[in-house]
């Protein structure tokens, strides 16, 4: 049974070429008409069995629209057939609809290989992020209520390709001494200075090249593009120096996020993820030496924010030398290792099959400079990290009704919830999976449309066993439930497309997010 069940799958797998059911406009059916009849003639064929003309599409080819009754047609289906009976239709198919393909008009877009990789400058095709299939579904949340947190040294928050999305504290009033929204902190109006202790956030290109992968906005035909087009931007200067000042750094952020919790998000600021860029090379966070950073990622997840952390851009194996925080044992750090343009590992970036999570493109990848000025050769996992912060900006936008629902209720448990998404929708490399955790580099598109999918009764949409993989096993259990005529009822989760029914559509659904 179990060989059959997988020839089934495989069957299945390779007929429907790995897609979405495809959406068409009902009760309209296009059809190629032969040119030696009449219309008259032709038009009263058709009234007889509910069919109507209703506009030439094309005089040359003889192309029509065509409308039917939905009270005498079953279905589209049995309307074609129907027409395909006269000798005088060529051809008859769906008006299917058409999505425009969204590909931002930034003057660098061509060069951002690591968003839409075609094969530029020796780089391999579609090893990327997938990017642009994810902006067909949304850019980012223009409600400004995602916020994302930026841990580093310095910002040009002034540059015309971030300043629209750098994160405003509308509960301050700038430059009065007082702190109006008794957050604890005085004319935070922008973010903090974990260095100066104030409002004043330095200037720095690091951070701005961080800030500019993560959210430089998207289609204004300037510059570069960020993965999350539409996001609230927080800088938090305080990424060197000492532990200390780190942790000010990121207590900014979680007091921010605790009181937007208990204000139901009058004040502060809903913080979902904390984009860090620093570490302490060849440190065992796990030994008891460094107790502070297991114990402030597990304080920021347990308010709801996922620590998205860069791991040493140095060869080396985390699980056998220890990093700090990439090799801290926190479930809410997502630790990140830099891939190049043929979805390789970068030779000078860490690794480990326990320690670190997943790959992101960091090799010669494009991003903001201070003084509106850009740059095309950034390398390291400090570039990799924020396409990470952005992605889960975007996975909270994207999010069901359910799962935004969860967030609210349940921020922390809802947290490792979009932390596994986004880990069991990469896309798999033989060069990540003795290397990483999930054995694979970061999908932007399939993390987005998971999420977009869940439904609360699957911990991860598609995994059916609750593995906590999305696999030929969940094609197979899918395909035993069809053959045994299951019903909705008990095994609503595998509906994916929620039509309230599970069928092929739903393992061509599952077999995408897979590949």
């Amino acid at each position: 049974m179990y060989k059959k069940f997988i020839l089934i799958s495989f069957i299945l797998i390779n007929s429907f070429s790995f897609s979405k059911s495809i959406e068409y406009v009902n009760e309209k059916i296009i059809v190629k008409i032969e040119k030696n009849y009449s219309f008259d003639d032709i038009n009263n064929q058709l009234m007889q069995i509910s069919f109507n003309l209703d506009k030439k599409l094309s005089n040359h080819l003889n192309i029509w629209l065509v409308s039917y009754d939905l009270s005498i047609y079953l279905n589209i289906d049995d309307a074609i057939q129907k027409l395909e009976f006269f000798p005088f239709i060529i051809y008859a198919q769906k008006d299917h609809k058409i999505t425009e393909r969204l590909i931002p008009n930034d003057t660098e877009f061509e060069n951002m290989w690591h968003l839409h990789n075609t094969g530029q400058n020796a780089g391999s095709i579609d090893a990327d992020i997938d990017a642009p299939e994810a902006w067909d579904i949304l850019t980012g949340n223009s409600d400004d209520d995602i916020v994302i947190g930026i841990v580093d040294s310095g910002f040009d928050l002034t540059h015309q390709d971030l300043v629209d999305n750098i994160w405003v504290n509308l509960n301050e009033i700038p430059g009065n001494g007082i702190d109006d929204d008794e957050n604890g902190y005085i004319d935070d109006v922008n973010g903090w200075d974990a260095y100066e202790n104030d409002g004043d956030i330095p200037l720095t290109s690091h951070g701005t090249k961080v800030l500019g992968m993560i959210g430089a906005k998207g289609n204004n035909n300037l510059d570069v593009v960020g993965v999350n087009w539409d996001i609230s931007l927080m800088p938090i200067a305080g990424s060197s120096s000492s532990t200390s000042t780190v942790i000010s750094a990121y207590s900014y952020a979680l007091d921010n996020k605790l009181l937007w919790n208990d204000t139901d998000g009058v004040l502060g600021a809903n913080v979902v993820a904390i984009n860090s860029s620093f570490g302490i090379n060849y440190a065992n966070c796990n030994d008891g030496s460094y107790p502070v950073w297991n114990d402030m990622y597990n304080t920021l997840g347990e308010a709801g924010i996922l620590s998205i952390a860069a791991t040493m851009n140095i060869n080396a194996n985390v699980d056998e030398f220890g990093d700090v925080p990439t090799g801290c044992s926190s479930d809410y750090i997502i630790s990140v290792t830099n891939t190049d343009r043929n979805d390789s590992k970068f030779i000078s970036a860490a690794y480990g099959l326990t320690s670190i999570d997943l790959g992101a493109p960091g090799t010669s990848v494009c991003s903001t400079r201070p003084n509106n000025l850009i740059s095309c050769s950034l390398t390291g996992t400090s570039y990799s990290t924020p396409i990470v912060s952005g992605t889960v900006g975007m996975v909270h936008a994207a999010a069901s009704n359910i799962l935004k629902g969860e967030y609210i209720n349940n921020p922390s448990e809802t947290s490792i919830i979009i932390k596994n998404i986004i880990l069991n929708t990469v896309d798999y490399l033989t060069s990540m999976d003795t290397i990483t955790v999930s054995g694979g580099r970061l999908n932007l598109y399939n993390a987005v449309y998971a999420a977009s999918l869940y439904d609360g009764l699957c911990s991860i949409p598609g995994d059916f066993n609750s593995d906590t993989n999305i696999n030929i096993q969940d094609v197979i259990l899918i395909v035993n439930c069809i053959l045994s005529y299951c019903t909705i009822d008990e095994n609503s989760c595998m509906d994916l497309n929620q039509d309230i029914g599970i069928d092929i559509f739903d393992i061509v659904l599952l077999v995408s997010m897979i590949i």
